[in-house]
């Protein structure tokens, strides 16, 4: 039978993080669901890893077609997809066992939300923090909440494909791929939601590709255009020019003063816990 969700997982060299996606996305309490997993040019054991669990899961399909990219990885994974819904997992982040439940409920009762998120634990180890960040969970809301952060959060993330079709997939680019691809849906007038719920864990840590990838800088500047080119495409209020321009700022601010900024400045709002979750 065809699974009505497809999680989709790509993973460059993953060893490390084994005990991280593929534990949480196999408990989930909703089980009508296969789990893609591209490799995507792994240079140590990852690979074979991977085909040892599509060999006593048959939930789990494994595919190999060199190296990509993290768009192109993505686009690949997604068009292997056999579900109405695509779950998005990165390989060293966790899903919480009702997470699938949660949000395909939710897009079951709302035809015209494209996409889906949650808030979720942040665990960030290059500065020592966790907690728990609650994204805006209306639409209106989520798309004001684009000039100032990303408020959907792409590893958490599931997406009708037939959204993802109407988009042209994800935009090849190097960086910010997903508020790249939320500004696509958005134009098409697709709808956006969190769930209020608590859905998984965001770890942030040196290593992970987007740190690896690029100079905080550099984020920090590629953010304020996209913010800027989302403020002016979704004809959002002028004075939001206005967080663009501070990412500019942000970049330089020390960090023990971020989270002041994040939580004043920017609206997010977030709870810390601490310690691992039961």
């Amino acid at each position: 039978m065809t699974p009505r969700v497809s999680v989709v997982s790509t993973v460059y060299n993953g060893e490390p993080y084994f005990d991280r996606a593929i534990p949480g996305i196999l408990a989930q309490t909703f089980e009508d669901f296969e789990f893609i997993l591209v490799d995507d040019g792994s240079s140590d054991g990852t690979l074979d890893g991977l085909r040892e669990l599509a060999g006593r899961d048959q939930r789990v399909r494994v595919f190999a077609p060199g190296r990509l990219g993290a768009a192109g990885a993505y686009n690949y994974g997604v068009a292997q997809a056999r579900g109405e819904y695509i779950a998005r997992q990165d390989f060293d982040d966790r899903s919480y066992p009702d997470r699938l439940r949660l949000q395909v409920e939710f897009l079951d009762a709302h035809s015209r939300v494209g996409v889906v998120g949650g808030s979720f634990v942040q665990v960030d180890e290059t500065r020592g923090e966790r907690f728990v960040r609650m994204l805006p969970t209306e639409h209106a809301a989520i798309v004001a909440a684009m000039a100032r952060y990303i408020p959907i959060v792409h590893t958490l993330a599931t997406f009708r494909r037939s959204a993802w079709e109407e988009a042209g997939g994800y935009p090849v680019v190097n960086n910010l791929i997903d508020l790249r691809f939320w500004l696509r849906l958005a134009r098409l007038g697709w709808g956006f939601a969190n769930v209020p719920e608590v859905v998984g864990e965001h770890f942030v840590h040196p290593k992970s590709w987007f740190n690896s990838s690029f100079k905080y800088s550099d984020r920090q500047r590629d953010l304020a255009r996209v913010q800027a080119q989302i403020v002016r495409e979704l004809e959002l209020p002028s004075w939001m020019y206005l967080y663009a321009m501070g990412r500019y700022v942000y970049a330089y601010i020390p960090s023990g003063l971020k989270r002041v900024v994040r939580r004043g400045v920017a609206g997010s709002r977030e709870r810390d816990v601490e310690g691992p979750r039961a």
